[in-house]
This record gives structure tokens, C-alpha cells and sequence, in this order.
């Protein structure tokens, strides 16, 4: 009988807790589509599946590879994780036959897609391909644009060309344009008129400009432009800075796109226009891919950072240029032996020196201190964003002593952040040895949550840090730990965590009751 007892008290509190309503971990990360003006672009896509045969890339870009299900097609089935945050941007010749590249006609070129050109009216054929790039999954269709209309629309005025093709894109639905080369590339009263017919014509396009700074008082977005991938860490992060500091206007409203720098974007407020794609390996003729080497940080076998990047952007968008920087005047120099096929502009045999700030933060941050026992520091960067989250990330660095002897790593560093007032998540990426952030209100009795980007479920790491005060101390081997916890297997990102502390100090209710702190 008294196993029986046993038994009965066992299987009452077995069911008392089936009938409990399930508790559900937090989420760090919305589970809400993102709507920072992100894109993935086709440029590389479009060399790769033609092993960058010279005067061929634009041969790629067609609907049955952006449909199709033949070796290297489906395009619009890459980053099924985030793709509904992005725009899916088709690059130079959507608009150009095969063989008449008369560049700047802004329509829908039937050879090209033939399945999209049988609707009636131009604004049917592009919305039509909308509707199906969409029900991939995808934010919007974005385009490649000339910054010249083409020589068959001669006679038409350039107000009434532009405003026809954005009342298109605007009945159509499209969500991007980006404004490349051509006639009036270095015209920044064309790119101002053309900015602004965009905000007249289509509300919902996101105009982006390129070339000239002179653009970022006024551009939806500003691109950094191209970068060779190898040296793109420095050369990508001295280029932000000169954006950020192109605010002579008064409520200048660019935000800067940096590219294919997904770590740079997520923590320096930056837009991303993603180049890299999962076809890894050789090009089909069997060559190095030359834009994607797998040396240094191997971006193909990187997907993950621009998922986290995409992802922490659904916590702290991209924001506009007009806000405080601070801009270290140390500058670190990286350097690079470019050997056969390592990038796309720089031949075998030829050095690259980059000099970028050792140290950037945006919209009231100050610098943080990098503590190194010996050798270079990383790069470190970080920002507030102006609904409080605040985003700190450490990059790597490439050194070369001799022709042979080349290195990328990201140095371990003792890194302490000023965060000041407590205002949202933190979002840490990169390689640290330890991480202190410091507040203006004390840290005991808080709970710290913690998750990788990745994740869904964010874990209690309170034990695993130090409380000190007003004291916040992530050890390294935390960092790494949680931030790569959810890493595909194979993929070389750096790791990306979201922490979130939460809880405040119990009040002390006598003379008699003391809290005490974890002591480091």
C-alpha cells in the first residue's frame, strides 16, 4: 500500500504538470521580418556560374537562373532563413538584351523573361515578377540602374522618363533601386533630382546613390562600392567613416550601406548589400573563384555572419548618418601578398597596404579601451542605435611579414565599454579574451540572458559572468561558446550573441541586510 501511495502522489503530480500551460523560453531575436533596407545582390552569383568569363557575367542574368532548378540556378532559394528580410536586387543587364546593351531602358527585357514579358502593360510585367520573387520568400525585387537612360529615350526629357518608370515601380511593388555607373555617374545634382522623383513617384522604393559623398546628405542609402574581399575589413571601415562624416546638410538622412560586411553593418548601423553566395568551391571551369578566395576569413563558408548580421538588424536597424561619431585618430594597418587569383583587381606579386581607426563608435559611445599583452589589437567598433539596443563587434586583421608568411586572425583582446544608461539588448560579435561593459546604474541582483543569433531560446548566464558594481564581465570562452552555439557545422563566422539583462536590485530593507557581488 505504501508503493501504491507512492505511485498515486507520483502520477497526480505528473498530470497536475501536464495540465500546467507549457512555459516557452525567451526569444531574444523578433521572429518578425526585418525591414532595414538589406539586399542581396546577383553580381557575383552572376560571375560565378560563368567562371567570370570576360564580357559574359551579364549573360547570367536571367529568369530561369533566378527560377530554375538546373546546376547553379535558384538563385531566389538562397538564405531561406532571412531572405524575408531582404531584397532580392538583380544586378546589371535585367533591362538589356543579349547582344544590344543599350544600358538605362528600366524595363522588364522579354529575352531575358520571356515568362514575365506576356503581360500587357510594363507595370504588369514588373509587378508580375514581384509576385513571384515574393512568394519565394523574398522582401521585394530590387534592380541594378544605370544612372543614364537609355540612347532609344533620347528625346524624352530625364523627369519624364524617371517619373514614368517609378510610377511603374511604385504600381509594381518594387523595393529597391541601385544606382550604379554610367553617364551621369558623377553628377551629384542628377542623383539629387533622381532621389527626390523617387520620393514623389514611388514613397515605398528605396533610392540608393554611389560614387560621390557628396550624395549622403541626401541618398536613402550610400554604397561604399566595391572592395576586394581579402583587404575589405579596413578599406570597407575607412570608407564608413567618410560617409559618416558627409553631414553638412542639416538632417542628413543616408544610411551608409557597407556592402558585403555583414559584422561592420550590424555594429555600426550600416545597411547590407550582400555579395556572397553558397556556391562554394572552384568556379565551374575548375579556377579559384577570384572574388571569393578561400583564404583569410573563407566568406563562402561564412554564410552564418550574414544571417546574424540580417537578424540583429531586426533589433537595432540600420540608421541615418546625422548622429554623433567617434573616430579613434590611431589607425591600424593591415597588409597583403596577393597571390594567383586573390582578388579581382589585384594581380600576383603586388602588395596591399589598408590603414583604417583602430576604434569606432557612433551616436553618443565613447571609445572603448583595447587591451592586448602584446602584439597588434583587432578593430573595434560600436554603436548605440537610437532605440537603445547598443552593438559592439571585434574584427580581424590581416599581416603579412613576408611574401610566405601571411596571417588573418583576430587578436584576443581585454576590450571595457562605456554603455553608460541601460537602454535595450547588447549584440557582441568577434573573438574576445574578456569583455566588461560598465554601466551608470550597479549590475547586482540582474539576470543576464544570453543566446546565439541563431537561436530561438536565450539561456541564463548569470553564473558564467562577473558582477562587479556597475560591472559587467563576459570571460571570452563565453562569448565564443554562446555565440557559435547554433553555427552550421562547417561554416568559419565569428561568433554573434544577443545578451539581455533584465532584474533589478532587491531594496535593503534594514541596516543589517547587505547584498553581496561577485568579486573579479
Amino acid at each position: 500500500m505504501k508503493n501504491a501511495s507512492i505511485y498515486l502522489i507520483a502520477f497526480k503530480l505528473t498530470l497536475v504538470g501536464l495540465l500546467q500551460p507549457e512555459s516557452k523560453a525567451e526569444n531574444l531575436i523578433s521572429t518578425t521580418p526585418g525591414k532595414a533596407p538589406d539586399y542581396f545582390c546577383t553580381w557575383n552569383v552572376q560571375g560565378y556560374v560563368l567562371s567570370y568569363a570576360k564580357g559574359k557575367l551579364r549573360d547570367a542574368m536571367t529568369e530561369s537562373n533566378m527560377f530554375g532548378d538546373g546546376t547553379y540556378q535558384n538563385w531566389l532559394g538562397f538564405y531561406p532563413r532571412i531572405r524575408s528580410d531582404l531584397y532580392f536586387v538583380m544586378d546589371d543587364s535585367w533591362d538589356v538584351g543579349f547582344t544590344n546593351y543599350d544600358y538605362g531602358a528600366d524595363t522588364l527585357n522579354p529575352e531575358r523573361f520571356p515568362s514575365f514579358a506576356t503581360s500587357d502593360t510594363e507595370p504588369e510585367k514588373l509587378k508580375k515578377l514581384n509576385t513571384a520573387v515574393q512568394a519565394k520568400g523574398w522582401r521585394a525585387v530590387g534592380g541594378w540602374i544605370c544612372a543614364n537612360k537609355a540612347a532609344a529615350y533620347k528625346n524624352a526629357s530625364d523627369k519624364e522618363f524617371y517619373a514614368e518608370r517609378l510610377q511603374w515601380m511604385n504600381t509594381a511593388g518594387w523595393g529597391y533601386w541601385k544606382v550604379d555607373w554610367g553617364t551621369h555617374s558623377k553628377d551629384a545634382n542628377w542623383r539629387r533630382l533622381l532621389t527626390e522623383w523617387g520620393h514623389q513617384y514611388a514613397p515605398n522604393l528605396e533610392v540608393e546613390q554611389a560614387m560621390i559623398w557628396s550624395c549622403v546628405p541626401f541618398a536613402d542609402a550610400f554604397r561604399t562600392y566595391d572592395v576586394e574581399v581579402i583587404t575589405s575589413i579596413p578599406v570597407t571601415l575607412s570608407r564608413v567613416c567618410k560617409g559618416l562624416a558627409q553631414v553638412a546638410e542639416p538632417n542628413a538622412k543616408a544610411i551608409i550601406n557597407c556592402e558585403d560586411e555583414p559584422v561592420i553593418g550590424a555594429a555600426l548601423g550600416c545597411a547590407l548589400g550582400i555579395m556572397r553566395h553558397p556556391y562554394a568551391g572552384n568556379l565551374p571551369n575548375g579556377q579559384q573563384d577570384e572574388a571569393f578566395p578561400p583564404i583569410t576569413r573563407d566568406v563562402k563558408h561564412s554564410l552564418n555572419e550574414v544571417e546574424r548580421g540580417v537578424l540583429w538588424h531586426r533589433v537595432a536597424p540600420p540608421f541615418k548618418v546625422d548622429g554623433q561619431v567617434n573616430i579613434d585618430p590611431k589607425e591600424l594597418t593591415d597588409t597583403w601578398y596577393f597571390q594567383a587569383r586573390e582578388g579581382w583587381a589585384t594581380k600576383a606579386g603586388k602588395w596591399s597596404t589598408n590603414s583604417a581607426p583602430a576604434r569606432i563608435t557612433r551616436d553618443g559611445l565613447p571609445l572603448p579601451t583595447v587591451k592586448v599583452e602584446s602584439g597588434e589589437p583587432p578593430f573595434v567598433i560600436a554603436s548605440r542605435n537610437p532605440n537603445g539596443a547598443v552593438t559592439i563587434a571585434t574584427l580581424g586583421r590581416t599581416i603579412c611579414s613576408s611574401p610566405t608568411d601571411r596571417k588573418y586572425w583576430t587578436p584576443l583582446a581585454e576590450i571595457t565599454l562605456a554603455v553608460g544608461k541601460l537602454t535595450g539588448p547588447i549584440g557582441i560579435f568577434g573573438y574576445y579574451k574578456s569583455l566588461t561593459l560598465t554601466f551608470d546604474v550597479s549590475m547586482s541582483g540582474r539576470t543576464i540572458l544570453a543566446q546565439d543569433i541563431l537561436d530561438n531560446q536565450a539561456k541564463d548566464i548569470t553564473a558564467q559572468v562577473i558582477i562587479n558594481g556597475n560591472t559587467l564581465t563576459l570571460p571570452g570562452k563565453l562569448i565564443e561558446k554562446t555565440g557559435l552555439e547554433k553555427a552550421t557545422p562547417g561554416d568559419k563566422s565569428d561568433p554573434g550573441l544577443v545578451i539581455s539583462i533584465s532584474g533589478v536590485q532587491p531594496p535593503v530593507t534594514s541596516p543589517e541586510v547587505k547584498i553581496e557581488e561577485k568579486k573579479n
